[in-house]
């Protein structure tokens, strides 16, 4: 009876530490905890050991953009032209795996270790004094430029699908 209770109780304080986890991550330096990962794609601890090295983690960030684009017409008239730009990125993350040293080979989370490289999926953010597409045709220049939003951070990506993890502020880009 007593080895059922420690079982029992054992099993609760690992459903509600798994319950609270947090992942502590800032520029890319930190540690995601396996129960984080196990817990984005439903996987039990045999499954994380076999698909640990198909892991990585990006940040991933869409940002939508209020842009002004000023022009000047054919008639020599001002005009302008607020646009709204969409801007998605995706910026590697090095990771290791971490392991518990008293047990061989079982994984206790990822170490990242750093930003990588840093793709634009879509859209490009406009430059004030850049080039911009006036109206009819006519070249403009980007005479203001707003972030309206922001979302996204931490993502651990696995064969293709990508998962948010809980509690990762998003890497921010200054304009």
């Amino acid at each position: 009876m007593k080895k059922m209770l420690l079982a029992g109780a054992v099993a609760l304080a690992t459903i509600s530490t798994a319950a609270v986890a947090a992942v502590s991550v800032i520029d890319g330096v930190g540690f995601v905890g396996k129960g984080d990962v196990q817990l984005a794609f439903g996987w039990n601890n045999s499954q994380l050991q076999k698909n640990a090295s198909g892991l990585s983690f990006s940040y991933n960030d869409e940002a939508s953009y209020e842009a002004v684009c000023t022009f000047t017409t054919g008639e020599g008239n001002r005009g302008e032209k607020i646009h709204n730009i969409n801007h998605k990125t995706k910026t590697g993350v090095s990771s290791s795996v971490s392991y518990d040293a008293r047990v061989r080979n079982q994984i206790t989370g990822f170490n990242l270790t750093g930003l990588t490289n840093t793709v634009t999926i879509g859209g490009s953010v406009p430059v004030v004094g850049g080039a911009c597409p006036g109206n009819a045709g006519h070249e403009g220049e980007w005479t203001a430029v707003t972030l309206v939003s922001s979302t996204g951070g931490l993502f651990v990506n696995y064969a293709g699908t990508a998962v948010a993890l809980p509690n990762t502020p998003v890497l921010t880009t200054t304009i």
